[in-house]
Parts: structure tokens; sequence; C-alpha cells
């Protein structure tokens, strides 16, 4: 694996080689290198060829500091995490620098990213989703070798209990599984479940725009990496994507959405009036208008989100609004029970008073 180290104008690639102390470092790239950052441990220094061993020895060494290291260039780290993993502390090279870097002056931060030589910002970003997506998903097969029990739970309650059961349509249940997945950044279950959804009736460009959804409800990185997923099971499943123009909205319930406007104003219009400007503008104008699909199967993302990810605070009004666009309250319940399996008892647990509340305070 390569790394590209900037430093100022300077850009560095290096080769790490395949130890565990390379790997350490890699999984937390990409970093900046400075004097006191990162837990105040690491920082980045460059030694001349020429130094001698014993200036080498004489220099004091700080954990965690990143060097080229004579005679090299080598790529090293004085690594101490703890006395399990390295009873001795000492400087443990993890690669060489691509390049020859006698004349390079050292005086300001480095940013270390993965990288392979030659790559463009896009090819790099492309590479390190790639490195975050699974080589390859377990099978049923594989849960029996390592945990019985757990295959057992997935082939009984699960597969053939859960996904069974009335009250929530297997189509529901898929979008609720796949928002939950996508919520919580969990790629290793998205390649089965987004062609299930797709199975089930969700069409490619629900699924699609669930993505798009959950960039604004669960983070732009998770909707990327959902991305990377579904374009690999779109490719072999030959989908084109067939989203609807964008200014094909639907019509707004005026007199509802002034009183949420009046509500996050007085909330946080002197806190963070650029959020306020967003939600008004890019969520509740344009974001919850597209057609591509219905307030109700939005509404059954954003609570399935929300309660997958412990947001507890703000499924009161998503799941107030869910229900107003349809949502039964036998739906609601089964989500729940969905979430249990695929979020964690916890997060639902957690969520259930909040459910209640709702559900009491609703007309019957």
């Amino acid at each position: 694996m390569k790394i590209r180290l900037t430093i100022k104008e300077r850009t560095l690639t290096a080769t790490l080689q395949d130890n565990k102390t390379a790997r350490d470092f890699l999984s937390l790239l990409p970093l900046t290198l400075t004097l006191n950052d990162l837990f105040g441990r690491e920082k980045f220094g460059h030694l001349p060829r020429a130094i001698s061993e014993e200036a080498e020895r004489a220099h004091t060494y700080q954990v965690g500091e990143m060097v080229y290291w004579s005679p090299g260039p080598d790529v090293a780290i004085f690594y101490r995490h703890d006395s399990q993993s390295i009873p001795d502390p000492g400087i443990i090279v993890i690669g060489k620098i691509d390049s020859e870097v006698d004349a390079l002056n050292v005086d300001g931060p480095v940013t270390a990213t993965i990288e392979s030589a030659g790559q463009s910002a896009n090819q790099t970003q492309a590479a390190e989703i790639s490195s975050a997506l699974p080589a390859a998903v377990p099978t049923l097969d594989d849960l029996r070798k390592v945990a019985p029990a757990f295959a057992r739970y997935t082939e009984g309650p699960l597969l053939n209990g859960l996904w069974k059961r009335p009250d929530l349509s297997p189509r529901d249940r898929s979008i609720t599984t796949v928002a939950a997945l996508i919520a919580r950044n969990q790629a290793i279950e998205m390649p089965y479940h987004f062609n299930l959804a797709l199975d089930n009736r969700v069409k490619p460009n629900e699924l699609s725009e669930i993505i798009t959804h959950l960039a604004f409800y669960s983070g732009w990185a998770n909707a990327t990496l959902a991305v990377a997923v579904a374009k690999d099971v779109f490719a072999k499943r030959g989908i084109v994507s067939d989203q609807p123009p964008s200014g094909d909205l639907l019509p707004i319930d005026e007199a509802a959405e002034a009183q949420r406007a009046a509500r996050v104003e007085q909330d946080a219009g002197s806190i963070a009036p650029g959020v306020v400007q967003y939600t008004s503008e890019l969520l509740f104008h344009n974001l919850w208008l597209r057609p591509a699909l219905t307030p109700r199967d939005r509404s059954l993302v954003t609570v399935s989100a929300l309660i997958a990810s412990g947001q507890t605070a703000q499924v009161t009004y998503h799941l107030n609004r869910a229900m107003d666009n349809g949502l039964t309250k036998a739906e609601a319940s089964e989500m729940l029970t969905q979430l249990a399996f695929y979020a964690g008892w916890p997060n639902v647990f957690s969520a259930i008073p909040v459910v209640k509340g709702v559900f009491e305070k609703r007309p019957n």
C-alpha cells in the first residue's frame, strides 16, 4: 500500500511494509501529523541522510513520532502503545519513501493519506471508499463454521421469523433495514440488502433517493459509501439510474411548513442561522418534496435512520410526520421490531418511550 505525504507544496509517496505497525498507522489515515496533534503524541521529523548513528541515538524520540530515518529514507514510527503489544519502545520501520529527500526541509504539518502513485484526488477518494468495503460477504456456511449459534439465529428467528411477520410488508422491511445500514455505515450487509430491497419491489430510483435523503440525515460520508455499494449492485443487475428531473417537486403543505419554520426559527434562529436557512431551503422546500419517494416512505426512511443511530430527540417530530403521511401505528410498532435486529436492542429500547409518547398523544 502506498501513502501520500504532503508538506506545504511538496508531495512525496511512500510504500508501506506489510507489518502490524504499518497496518496500525494505515488505519489512522487520513491524518495530519504536527508537534502536538493526534492525542498530543505525533510529530513528523526529517533526519538528513548524513546523520550518524550516534546522533540518531542521541535524539530524544517521542511516542508516535514519525521520521525519515537514515540510512533510508525510511518511514518509521517511534511506537509504544502498551506493555502487552510492544514491551520495549523503539523505532519500527514501516516503509520507504519513493523519492529522494536529501534537500527536504520539514518545518510544518505533514498530511498523510492513502495513495497510489499517480492517482488523482478523485481516484484517491475512490480507493479510500473501496478499502472501506468488505472484500467478501460471509455466507451462511461461513457463519456455521465460525459462530454456529449465530447461524441458527440468522436462519431461524431472523430470516424465517422476522421477515415473515405481518403488519410490515417485505418492501417496508427492506426500506427500514437499508436506512438502518446506511445510517450506521455498515457496508458488510449493504450488497445483500440492496439486492433484497430491489427484489422486494423497491425501485432503483427509490433506492437512489434513500441514499440521497440520508446524506442529510446520516451524513455525506455515509451516503457516499452507500453509493459505492449501490454502484456495483446496479451494474450487476444492468440498472441505469432513472431519477426524475429535480425540478418536478411535490406540492407543499404551506400551513404545516409555516408552523415548522416558526418553531425552528424560535429554537435555533439565533444560534445557527445557517442551519435554519438550509433546513428550510434544502430540506423542507426541496429534499422532502422530491417525488422519487412518497412522503410516507421518506418519513419511514427518516425515522428508521434516527432510531438506528440513537437520535431519539428527533423521533417525536418525524414519527408524527410519518403517521400524518400514512404510516400506521401497527407499521410503526413493527418497524421497531425490525430495527431491534438491525440496529440493536438498546437503540430500540431507547426509542420506545418516545414512540409511546407519540402514540398516546395522537387520536385513535
